[in-house]
C-alpha cells in the first residue's frame, strides 16, 4: 500500500462498506427555476455521475460548478430533483423512496451549506435554532439530556455558552459556520455532507474551519462527503478527491496521489492554482 493510500477500516467497524452509493446520476436545471429562466431554460448540472463512498471514509468532489455543487447536495437529502439515475444510503435506495419512510434516513444524512445560503433561522437565537432541531428529533428526551446534548456538540464545534444567547447576524461567518455544523450534528448523523462550507472565508478561517471538520469527523465517526470549488479544501478533508468539469467526473483517486500526480489537464491547472 502506498503512503498516500489509508489504512482500511476492519469490516467489524464498517458494517456495509459500501456506505453510499452513486451510479449514473444525472441533474438537471429545470425550466421552474427562476435561475433557469434568466439563463435559457434547462441545462445538465451532473452527467453520469458515479463514486462510491465508504463508511468513515470521506471524499471530496470538486467543481467549479457551485450550482451543481448544491444540486448534488439537494438530491442526497432529497430537498432536490434527480433526472436520471440512482442512489443508495446503507443499502436503502433513495431516489423514488417514500417521503413518508425518508424521515427516519433524513436523520441518518445531515448536511451543512455555504454560510451566504442563510442556514441558521435569522429570527432565532442559537438556542432557539438548536430547540428547533431537538423538537423535530430529540423529542422522546428529557430537558436534561437535550442539554448534555447541546453541551456535548457545542464543545465539540469550539463554540462559547454565550453564543447560545446571539442571533446569526451577531455571529461571525465562522461562527455561523460552527454553529451550522452543531445543528446538524444534534440529530446523530452517520452522513455529513458539507457543501461550499468555506465559501466566502479568507485562508485563515479556512483553515479554521477545516481542521474543525476533521476534529469532528474523528470524534463523531461521521462518514463525510464534501463538495467544494476549492482544490485545497478537498485536499484537507478528503482521503480520496474527484474532480468534476462540465458536469462529468474526470479524474478521482487517493488525495496525496491526485494532487501530487494530476493526469487530467483540468486538475493539473486547479493544482497549480492551488499551490
Amino acid at each position: 500500500m502506498s503512503s498516500d493510500e489509508t489504512e482500511p477500516l476492519p469490516s467489524s467497524a464498517l458494517g456495509a462498506l459500501d456506505f453510499l452509493v452513486v451510479e449514473g446520476l444525472r441533474l438537471m436545471r429545470s425550466r421552474s427555476d427562476r435561475l433557469a429562466a434568466r439563463s435559457g431554460g434547462d441545462r445538465v448540472l451532473l452527467a453520469d455521475l458515479s463514486f462510491t463512498l465508504q463508511k468513515r471514509r470521506s471524499l471530496a468532489l470538486v467543481c467549479e460548478d457551485r450550482e451543481a455543487l448544491f444540486a448534488l447536495a439537494a438530491a442526497l437529502v432529497k430537498i432536490g430533483p434527480v433526472a436520471a439515475g440512482s442512489i443508495t444510503f446503507a443499502g436503502i435506495p433513495l431516489v423514488g423512496f417514500d417521503p413518508q419512510r425518508f424521515r427516519g434516513v433524513r436523520q441518518r444524512i445531515q448536511a451543512v451549506f455555504p454560510d451566504a445560503f442563510g442556514q441558521l433561522p435569522a429570527a432565532l437565537t442559537v438556542r432557539e435554532a438548536f430547540r428547533e432541531v431537538l423538537a423535530v428529533w430529540s423529542r422522546r428526551a428529557s430537558r436534561d439530556e437535550r442539554a448534555r446534548l447541546v453541551d456535548a456538540v457545542m464543545i465539540a464545534c469550539g463554540l462559547p455558552e454565550a453564543v447560545q444567547e446571539l442571533f446569526p447576524a451577531e455571529l461571525d461567518a465562522v461562527e455561523r459556520q460552527q454553529v451550522a455544523l452543531a445543528r446538524a450534528l444534534l440529530p446523530g448523523p452517520e452522513l455529513l455532507i458539507c457543501q461550499g462550507i468555506t465559501d466566502g472565508l479568507d485562508a485563515v478561517q479556512r483553515a479554521e474551519l477545516c481542521n474543525r471538520v476533521r476534529f469532528l469527523r474523528e470524534e463523531y465517526r461521521l462518514t463525510l462527503l464534501i463538495l467544494t470549488d476549492d482544490l485545497a479544501v478537498a485536499h484537507q478533508l478528503g482521503d480520496a478527491i474527484g474532480v468534476l468539469h462540465r458536469g462529468r467526473l474526470i479524474e478521482s483517486g487517493p488525495a496525496a496521489t491526485l494532487v501530487s500526480r494530476p493526469a487530467h489537464e483540468h486538475t493539473r491547472r486547479l493544482v497549480a492554482a492551488s499551490a
